[in-house]
């Protein structure tokens, strides 16, 4: 039997979780998972994943300058 199951499509929402401004997900702007996006090599924490607020954990992008913030070292 064939798999029926429609592809999943990204959710579009625009907007980093944590700072509110801009996550540039490329998945969310063209509709497509398939769509490269410079979160693929990207780490994030277990403490900035924390930082997401459960009403938006798996529905929105963590923003690239975020990510970054919360991997640049401490002065």
């Amino acid at each position: 039997m064939p798999d029926t199951t429609p592809p999943a499509v990204p959710i579009p929402a625009h907007e980093c979780p944590i700072c509110g401004g801009p996550n540039r997900c490329a998945a969310a702007e063209t509709g497509s998972f398939d769509t490269p996006c410079w979160c693929r090599a990207a780490t994030f924490s277990p403490d900035l994943l924390a930082r997401v607020p459960d009403a938006q954990r798996g529905r929105a992008c963590i923003c690239q300058d975020c990510a970054a913030r919360d991997t640049a070292p401490a002065h």
